[in-house]
């Protein structure tokens, strides 16, 4: 009798024994499971949580800073003197007064020669360039805003002047403003015959002339210097809202385009936080506003921006 018992205490211990053997190793694998993801978790949420704080610490680090537009100060409606107060205005300038109020940035009107843009903005002197700015044909040269405008080069001409069609420019004298986009399309030459139209255009031409602002440009032509201006649409219909019935363009452009704001190749940073608050501006009707106080140069008929 002791011996059947003894047995059944020793087959009650050792069940004992391997039920706890069995409780034990669940929680053990499970223990080492979450070890394991833990690191891998911990690790990611941290990378979230850097790249989060990293954004912010720019965004905060820009807050208060000076961001230096650079543009023609002859360049109308996007860029220009107000005789009347003597301020800076133009289109892409309010645009640019808007972004830097609701970043908490101060605005540096920066005139500059449109011929060493590229030095000013690579020598850092400017921020952007921003002002009428072709981004078709120049992707790769700086680091770019999306598209805001379509733009078209056209030709002025004075409003008694026989020229009715480009054809009409045969043996006439023609002018363009330096480094401009206009004066791209009459002389570019891409070596793969997209431009060969406009290049044989200027080919049939007297003569063609390259000058710093299109404000002379205009003054000289109805001084009977040049015949005609290759010119942007919008500084075009800026002249001839001016001056009434003194000026008029071609049907027939040369060429269309896109504008977009320039920065330094690779200051994505900056470009980013100009974008983002221009998007928010196109959204609540903001760029809207201030498009409509340029309706008699065309403008808002070439906006693109949040359509």
């Amino acid at each position: 009798m002791k011996k059947m018992i003894a047995l059944l205490l020793a087959g009650i211990m050792c069940a004992g024994a391997l039920t706890a053997c069995g409780g034990s190793s669940s929680p053990a694998a499970t223990d080492t499971k979450t070890e394991e993801a833990a690191p891998a978790e911990a690790e990611a949420a941290g990378d979230e949580a850097s790249a989060v704080d990293t954004a912010a610490a720019t965004e905060e680090a820009a807050e208060g800073m000076t961001f230096t537009v650079g543009f023609d100060a002859e360049y109308p409606p996007y860029g220009f003197k107000d005789e009347a107060t003597g301020d800076y205005t133009g289109f892409d300038l309010e645009l640019a007064e808007e972004v830097c109020a609701r970043r908490g940035w101060t605005l540096k009107k920066q005139p500059i020669d449109w011929d060493s843009k590229d030095m000013e903005i690579n020598s850092g002197a400017v921020d952007c360039l921003w002002n009428g700015m072709t981004y078709t044909g120049r992707e790769e040269d700086y680091t770019w805003t999306e598209p805001y405008v379509d733009n078209s080069i056209v030709i002025a001409v004075n409003a008694d002047s026989d020229i009715q069609t480009k054809a009409d420019l045969a043996g006439k004298m023609v002018v363009a403003q330096a480094a401009s986009s206009a004066d791209t399309a009459l002389t570019n030459d891409p070596g793969d015959g997209s431009n060969d139209e406009n290049l044989n255009l200027c080919a049939t031409f007297s003569g063609y002339e390259t000058i710093k602002d299109y404000n002379d440009a205009f003054m000289q032509m109805a001084a009977g210097v040049y015949d005609a201006i290759a010119v942007d649409i919008g500084v075009a219909q800026f002249q001839l809202a001016a001056n009434e019935g003194k000026y008029r363009i071609l049907d027939e452009p040369l060429s269309k385009e896109q504008y977009a704001i320039a920065f330094k190749k690779g200051n994505t940073e900056l470009r980013d936080m100009v974008q983002e608050t221009l998007n928010e501006m196109a959204a609540d009707g903001t760029v809207d506003k201030i498009v409509a106080n340029y309706a008699d140069y065309n403008l808002p008929e070439m906006l693109i921006i949040g359509k």
